[in-house]
Protein backbone atom coordinates (compact mmCIF):
# COMPACT_ATOMS: atom_id res chain seq x y z
CA UNK A 1 0.00 0.00 0.00
CA UNK A 2 3.09 2.07 0.52
CA UNK A 3 3.39 2.61 -3.29
CA UNK A 4 0.14 4.51 -3.72
CA UNK A 5 1.70 7.20 -1.18
CA UNK A 6 5.10 7.00 -2.70
CA UNK A 7 4.54 7.55 -6.33
CA UNK A 8 1.51 9.85 -7.81
CA UNK A 9 2.18 8.14 -11.28
CA UNK A 10 -0.08 5.04 -10.84
CA UNK A 11 -2.92 7.14 -8.95
CA UNK A 12 -2.97 9.67 -12.08
CA UNK A 13 -2.78 6.87 -14.49
CA UNK A 14 -5.67 4.85 -13.27
CA UNK A 15 -7.87 8.51 -12.82
CA UNK A 16 -6.66 9.23 -16.55
CA UNK A 17 -7.43 6.25 -17.84
CA UNK A 18 -11.02 6.45 -16.56
CA UNK A 19 -11.84 9.90 -17.08
CA UNK A 20 -11.00 8.61 -21.09
CA UNK A 21 -13.34 5.76 -20.49
CA UNK A 22 -16.28 7.66 -19.26
CA UNK A 23 -15.36 10.98 -21.93
CA UNK A 24 -15.71 8.38 -24.73
CA UNK A 25 -19.18 6.79 -23.10
CA UNK A 26 -20.35 10.62 -22.90
CA UNK A 27 -19.48 11.18 -25.92
CA UNK A 28 -21.08 8.04 -27.76
CA UNK A 29 -24.03 7.81 -25.22
CA UNK A 30 -25.02 11.68 -24.82
CA UNK A 31 -26.36 10.53 -21.35
CA UNK A 32 -25.71 13.51 -18.87
CA UNK A 33 -25.45 11.16 -15.99
CA UNK A 34 -22.21 10.26 -16.99
CA UNK A 35 -21.22 13.94 -16.34
CA UNK A 36 -21.51 13.47 -12.67
CA UNK A 37 -19.32 10.01 -12.98
CA UNK A 38 -16.58 12.24 -14.20
CA UNK A 39 -16.92 14.60 -11.97
CA UNK A 40 -17.03 12.34 -8.83
CA UNK A 41 -13.78 10.70 -10.65
CA UNK A 42 -11.60 13.85 -11.08
CA UNK A 43 -12.83 14.51 -7.18
CA UNK A 44 -11.99 11.25 -6.11
CA UNK A 45 -8.96 11.77 -7.84
CA UNK A 46 -7.63 14.81 -6.72
CA UNK A 47 -8.34 13.60 -3.13
CA UNK A 48 -6.19 10.28 -3.51
CA UNK A 49 -3.27 12.42 -4.77
CA UNK A 50 -4.02 15.40 -1.88
CA UNK A 51 -3.14 12.24 0.56
CA UNK A 52 -0.13 11.54 -1.63
CA UNK A 53 1.38 14.83 -0.87
CA UNK A 54 0.20 15.39 2.40
CA UNK A 55 1.76 12.01 4.10
CA UNK A 56 5.60 11.29 4.12
CA UNK A 57 6.63 7.35 4.10
CA UNK A 58 9.95 6.83 5.61
CA UNK A 59 11.47 6.00 2.36
CA UNK A 60 10.88 9.40 1.24
CA UNK A 61 12.18 10.88 4.80
CA UNK A 62 15.10 8.93 4.28
CA UNK A 63 15.35 10.02 0.53
CA UNK A 64 14.88 13.46 2.00
CA UNK A 65 17.95 13.07 4.41
CA UNK A 66 19.95 12.09 1.54
CA UNK A 67 19.05 14.67 -0.64
CA UNK A 68 20.03 17.15 1.62
CA UNK A 69 23.26 15.88 2.63
CA UNK A 70 23.83 15.55 -1.00
CA UNK A 71 23.21 19.44 -1.42
CA UNK A 72 25.00 20.47 2.04
CA UNK A 73 28.02 18.49 -0.10
CA UNK A 74 26.99 20.50 -3.22
CA UNK A 75 27.69 24.01 -1.01
CA UNK A 76 30.90 22.69 0.56
CA UNK A 77 29.85 23.07 3.78
CA UNK A 78 30.97 20.35 6.50
CA UNK A 79 28.69 21.65 9.09
CA UNK A 80 25.67 21.45 7.18
CA UNK A 81 26.98 17.88 5.73
CA UNK A 82 27.03 17.18 9.62
CA UNK A 83 23.35 17.48 10.01
CA UNK A 84 22.28 14.91 8.52
CA UNK A 85 25.40 12.62 10.45
CA UNK A 86 24.58 11.10 13.82
CA UNK A 87 26.49 12.91 16.52
CA UNK A 88 27.66 9.99 18.21
CA UNK A 89 28.76 8.06 15.20
CA UNK A 90 32.45 7.39 13.91
CA UNK A 91 31.27 8.61 10.47
CA UNK A 92 31.35 12.40 11.20
CA UNK A 93 34.92 12.17 11.23
CA UNK A 94 35.65 10.31 8.06
CA UNK A 95 33.74 12.54 6.41
CA UNK A 96 35.20 15.68 7.69
CA UNK A 97 38.73 14.68 6.90
CA UNK A 98 37.19 13.47 3.13
CA UNK A 99 35.30 16.87 2.63
CA UNK A 100 38.81 18.83 3.66
CA UNK A 101 40.36 16.94 0.63
CA UNK A 102 37.83 17.85 -2.33
CA UNK A 103 36.34 21.02 -3.24
CA UNK A 104 32.57 19.38 -4.72
CA UNK A 105 30.31 20.83 -7.69
CA UNK A 106 27.97 18.48 -7.93
CA UNK A 107 26.06 15.56 -5.75
CA UNK A 108 23.69 13.42 -7.02
CA UNK A 109 22.49 9.74 -6.25
CA UNK A 110 19.83 7.61 -8.14
CA UNK A 111 18.33 4.06 -7.90
CA UNK A 112 17.78 4.04 -4.32
CA UNK A 113 16.45 0.96 -2.67
CA UNK A 114 16.02 1.24 0.91
CA UNK A 115 15.29 -1.39 3.57
CA UNK A 116 13.89 -0.86 7.11
CA UNK A 117 14.12 -2.54 10.88
CA UNK A 118 11.41 -1.76 12.59
CA UNK A 119 12.38 -4.31 15.04
CA UNK A 120 14.67 -2.53 16.77
CA UNK A 121 14.01 1.21 18.91
CA UNK A 122 14.57 3.22 17.18
CA UNK A 123 14.10 1.79 13.71
CA UNK A 124 17.05 1.63 11.39
CA UNK A 125 17.61 1.61 7.55
CA UNK A 126 19.34 0.86 5.03
CA UNK A 127 20.04 2.66 1.78
CA UNK A 128 21.58 1.60 -1.23
CA UNK A 129 22.00 3.51 -4.32
CA UNK A 130 24.36 4.72 -7.01
CA UNK A 131 26.07 7.81 -5.82
CA UNK A 132 28.02 10.36 -8.48
CA UNK A 133 30.28 13.35 -7.20
CA UNK A 134 32.04 16.08 -9.51
CA UNK A 135 34.80 17.56 -7.90
CA UNK A 136 38.36 18.29 -7.53
CA UNK A 137 40.88 17.08 -5.41
CA UNK A 138 42.40 20.45 -3.36
CA UNK A 139 45.88 19.12 -3.34
CA UNK A 140 45.96 17.62 -6.82
CA UNK A 141 46.41 13.80 -6.03
CA UNK A 142 43.56 12.84 -7.47
CA UNK A 143 43.53 13.31 -11.31
CA UNK A 144 39.67 12.74 -11.80
CA UNK A 145 36.35 15.21 -11.17
CA UNK A 146 34.12 12.87 -11.42
CA UNK A 147 33.15 9.76 -9.22
CA UNK A 148 30.28 7.25 -9.47
CA UNK A 149 29.89 4.50 -7.18
CA UNK A 150 27.42 2.12 -5.11
CA UNK A 151 27.06 2.89 -1.77
CA UNK A 152 25.35 1.42 0.76
CA UNK A 153 24.15 4.23 3.83
CA UNK A 154 23.19 3.11 7.34
CA UNK A 155 20.33 5.13 9.09
CA UNK A 156 19.04 5.70 12.54
CA UNK A 157 15.55 7.40 13.07
CA UNK A 158 15.46 10.13 15.34
CA UNK A 159 12.54 11.56 15.95
CA UNK A 160 10.91 12.76 12.22
CA UNK A 161 14.57 12.50 10.58
CA UNK A 162 16.51 9.67 9.57
CA UNK A 163 20.22 10.54 10.11
CA UNK A 164 23.19 8.86 8.58
CA UNK A 165 25.45 6.44 11.05
CA UNK A 166 28.05 4.39 8.79
CA UNK A 167 28.47 4.33 5.18
CA UNK A 168 30.25 1.55 2.52
CA UNK A 169 31.73 2.20 -0.93
CA UNK A 170 31.20 -0.65 -2.93
CA UNK A 171 33.98 -0.97 -6.01
CA UNK A 172 33.21 -2.45 -9.36
CA UNK A 173 35.06 -5.26 -8.19
CA UNK A 174 32.25 -5.99 -5.42
CA UNK A 175 35.26 -4.84 -2.69
CA UNK A 176 34.04 -2.96 0.30
CA UNK A 177 35.60 0.18 2.10
CA UNK A 178 33.98 2.04 4.82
Amino acid sequence: MTWLLEDPTPTLVAILLIEAVLVVALVNTGRGALLGAIAGVGLLGALLLGVEWLVVTDKESVEASLSGAAQALESNNPQAVMDYIDPASAMRNRVAQEMAQVTISKARFSRLDVKFNRHVSPPTAEADFMGYVNGRDRRGEFPYENFAGRFTVRLRREGDRWLMTDYELHDRTGNTRR
